[in-house]
């Protein structure tokens, strides 16, 4: 057997050990003999793997190339041969990557130039992205039977060629550099993957390439996660170790932050380094040796940067007068709060310790006159009135920038140095508007068939078609099959092979062809659930209306019918006039026909609230059984409400939850809970829909969710409590939508929480959509917004929603007319919303009270809010503070 053989037979069983040794034993002619053999064999497997592949993809589809005609290969269609030369290459990669180390290893041993070297060990289809990451253990061990300087050549180019972090030579790269002891390639993508790599105990690596870490651009973004506390991650780490063993030098690396510093970056790309600053801790004589490079910092630099240098120059003190007016002047043109004041305390202790400094100084005051920080403002007008004597000199410079300060602090500047303040500004206008006047419901449009099979997906539409279809085919079939026919015949064709039916229109059509074509449904079965799901794969309310179509399907095919559907609704919110009802009970019965269960509870949902006697007389003397439900129904006052809301639950470990949990003190995920308890009816199918609903755990939940305030249009809470796993969970799933708030600021009955927290979700979205139907609600006088007030803040306490959206739509809506209802909303979000104990307040914080003030105003309201009144007697200077005291004395 020859060398080559050899190497192949090894190569073929992936033998990666025993290779090695084969190779590392080969003569130069050996070795000459297999490099000129590898690369055929290359070719030699790629084209048999992905003849394979072809093949496995040819049955896949039902055709044996081998066995093909000419004629047949040229009659398959281009993207069909495209799709299985994809398939066989993506597979044969699969293959090749499985001899990716052995191959590797043979070129690595046998190929005799540097660079064709480096280029084999680079092939791609030799180290393919998905293959899990290869030892390069065999490919270093062959290497290292090679000259030193060889091994150094081929370490180079191979670590000249990686271009991400991520690239798949980069371990055998880095492997071989180690190796061999040769100085690693000027290339800023090596540091990069170095420092990316999984660490090495004493890496030889180290040395040569620590230093570059400061010089490399995206060195920081690699490094941005590196951690100080509470214990020092694997780079932060090793470095202090490095420092406390001697074996790095503090100058250097603080030579090399300071002048990463210096060639500037933003937050991030700095992270690191300042981390790394503050590991080394410099002493005050080293720190004083770079003095003038951490006044460059202070005008620019990312304010961990900045607050870094000040730390620095104030430690080392004293400085050049002309360093420390530049570097004082530096921070009060700072746009931070904190970088803004320390500036201002520098110029305090400097104009304290030398009033003749003050003159110079004046500039870097009248800059901060003009900050955009009212508590900055107010500090730099401090100053202005304590050390006016010093200032004296330099008083027309402050006289000239009065003007920039708020009229009130310039005012006070004014009084002693002179200049024309700020003219104040009167707040615009509050002009109420109206409320809408609301209008009666329309009416609901008469039934009728002349609609396209499609568009029967509205609950509308639908109802329409229905009510039609019924009293047509009550009148005679013939014509009815002969009106139908042109529209559904050969369309829903499909039906018949569905096990279920979950979607409305599917019923629809399943009616009118069993009129065309009686008796074409092979389910015969007469029984009350044919065609429809189990009760735990759709909503509650979805289930309902899958009952009312159920039974017309089987009366249609028993010829039990009846004339007329006692539940068409007579308005558009979906309610049912009550002596509507008694005339179609009337027509019933003359008719001698019982109306199926869930028409008739349907009816009744339907029905305005309260007690109706009158039609309650007219129902009891007709005489049929569905009328003395009714009648019992119309006296009594109809359905008590049920108990409806929500609960806000935590859950440990649940992914399927996208509500994630932002509060500090809690722990997990978010999920709605929906409650929902009712008293039994003595009806199944109403009982059944007031059932508690649970999240959706079947993708056909959701369905039919805008007819669903119109099966309950006296019980929205009920309606908003079945919206509720949808709401917050909208990946892959129906999602609620604004037309179905709408719905239920149109529909009657209590509101609590559950409907509280859709308008606020739709609030928190800045949805334009949410603003009518608030101001419909203010309007009725039904808008809960104390539950909304409640839940709103709940959203953006706990979830992804900004404040900023939230506080835009309810200013919308206090301009609109809305102006004392979104206050209570204010007043009850406020409580929630706000920091509490061991939070610090935000600049929307400000915002909100800010907010809050105004409407307050506008409403004339009063009463205190405790968190707001504890803020305000804070003592603090800061936006937060005053708004919150502004809303406090407005409030008194």
């Amino acid at each position: 057997m020859t060398a080559w053989q050899e190497v192949r037979d090894l190569i073929t069983r992936r033998e990666a050990g025993p290779l090695a040794d084969r190779v590392v034993a080969l003569t130069e002619a050996e070795r000459a003999e297999v490099a000129g053999r590898l690369p055929g064999f290359l070719k030699e497997l790629r084209e048999t793997t992905t003849r394979m592949a072809w093949e496995s993809g040819s049955a896949d589809l039902d055709f044996d190339f081998d066995l093909a005609s000419d004629e047949e290969r040229d009659d398959l269609l281009p993207w069909e041969e495209e799709v299985r030369q994809a398939i066989a290459r993506s597979m044969a990669d699969d293959v090749l990557a499985e001899f990716g180390t052995a191959l590797r290893i043979a070129g690595a041993g046998t190929i005799s130039g540097p660079a064709a070297v480096a280029a084999w060990l680079a092939r791609r289809e030799l180290n393919p992205r998905w293959a899990p990451r290869a030892d390069p253990a065999g490919v270093v061990r062959v290497l290292a039977a090679r000259p030193a300087g060889w091994q150094a050549d081929v370490a180079g180019r191979l670590s000249r060629r990686i271009r991400a972090a991520g690239d798949r030579i980069v371990p055998l790269a880095l492997a071989l550099l180690r190796a061999s002891g040769c100085e690693p390639p000027e290339h800023d993508p090596l540091v990069l993957a170095w420092l990316s790599a999984e660490m090495v105990d004493d890496d030889p690596l180290t040395g040569p390439l620590l230093a570059r870490i400061f010089e490399v651009e995206g060195a920081g973004r690699v490094l941005r996660e590196e951690r100080l506390t509470p214990v020092p991650t694997r780079w932060l780490s090793l470095l202090g170790r490095l420092l406390a063993a001697g074996k790095v030098s503090r100058e250097e690396l603080l030579d090399g932050c300071v002048s990463r510093f210096l060639r500037g970056g933003d937050a991030i790309d700095l992270r690191f380094f300042v981390r790394l600053h503050d590991l080394i801790d410099p002493m005050r004589k080293e720190a004083a040796a770079r003095a003038r490079d951490y006044l460059r910092l202070l005008p620019a630099a990312p304010g961990t940067v900045a607050e870094l240098a000040l730390a620095q120059v104030r430690g080392t003190g004293p400085h050049d007068g002309a360093d420390v007016v530049e570097a004082i002047g530096a921070l009060t043109f700072r746009p931070e709060v904190k970088m803004a004041r320390a500036g201002l305390s520098w110029l305090d202790e400097e104009v304290r310790r030398s009033p003749a400094c003050a003159d110079e100084l004046a500039h870097a005051l009248v800059t901060a006159f003009a900050h955009t920080s009212y508590e900055v403002q107010g500090r730099a007008a401090q100053l202005a009135l304590k050390h006016a004597t010093a200032f004296g000199p330099g008083a027309g410079l402050i006289v000239e920038a009065v003007r920039t300060l708020p009229a009130a602090l310039g005012a006070r500047v004014a009084a002693r140095f002179g200049g024309e303040t700020a003219p104040e500004e009167a707040p615009e206008p509050f002009v109420p508007a109206a409320l809408p006047v609301l209008a009666e419901p329309g009416r609901f449009p008469a039934p009728t068939l002349d609609l396209d099979p499609w568009d029967l997906q509205g609950w509308v539409t639908c109802e329409r078609w229905l009510a039609g279809f019924v009293e047509r085919a009550g009148a005679g079939r013939t014509a009815l099959r002969e009106k139908l026919a042109p529209v559904f015949d050969g369309t829903f064709s499909h039906l018949s092979d569905m096990e279920r039916w979950f979607d409305l229109t599917f019923w629809a059509a399943a009616l009118a062809m069993e009129v065309i074509t009686p008796g074409t449904d092979p389910v015969v079965e007469v029984r009350r659930r044919r065609r429809l799901p189990n009760p735990g794969w759709v909503s509650p309310p979805h289930m309902f209306l899958l009952h009312r179509f159920s039974e017309l399907h089987v009366a249609l095919r028993e010829g039990t019918l009846p004339p007329v559907l006692l539940a068409t609704p007579t308005v558009m919110t979906g309610h049912l006039d009550p002596d509507v009802l008694v005339d179609r009970l009337e027509v019933c019965a003359a008719a001698g026909a019982e109306p199926p269960a869930a028409d008739l509870q349907q009816a009744l949902l339907r029905l305005p609230r309260g007690t109706h006697p009158d039609a309650a007389d007219r129902a009891a003397r007709v005489g049929s059984q569905a009328a003395a439900s009714a009648a019992a129904w119309l006296a009594g006052g109809g359905m008590p409400d049920p108990q409806a809301g929500l609960k806000w639950g935590y859950v440990e470990d649940a992914s399927e939850y996208l509500f994630e949990e932002r509060e500090p003190r809690h722990v997990g995920q978010i999920r709605l809970v929906p409650v929902l308890r009712a008293e039994p009816t003595g009806h199944d199918l109403i009982d059944e829909l007031l059932g508690e609903p649970s999240k959706w755990r079947w993708e056909e939940h959701g369905g039919a969710m805008d007819w669903w305030p119109a099966v309950l249009p006296s019980h929205r809470e009920v309606v908003s409590v079945n919206y509720l796993p949808h709401l917050l969970y909208q990946w892959n799933q129906p999602g609620v939508c604004p037309p179905y708030l709408a719905a239920l600021s149109e529909a009657d009955g209590p509101v609590g929480d559950a409907t509280a927290l859709i308008l606020a979700y739709f609030l928190a979205e800045r949805r334009p959509e949410a603003i009518p139907p608030l101001l419909r609600m203010a309007a009725r006088g039904d808008l809960p917004a104390e539950a909304v007030g409640h839940q709103l803040a709940l959203l953006i306490r706990r979830t992804w929603f900004e404040i900023r959206p939230a506080l835009a739509s309810l200013t919308d809506a206090a301009r609109q007319g809305a102006h004392e209802q979104v206050w209570e909303i204010l007043r009850n979000m406020l409580p929630v919303l706000l920091p509490g104990e061991g939070e610090r307040p935000t600049v929307v914080h400000s915002e909100a009270v800010a907010l809050a003030a105004d409407v307050a105003a506008w409403a004339g309201a009063r009463g205190e809010i405790p968190i707001v009144s504890a803020h305000a007697a804070s003592g603090r200077g800061s936006r937060f503070a005053r708004e919150c005291a502004r809303l406090r004395d407005r409030l008194r």
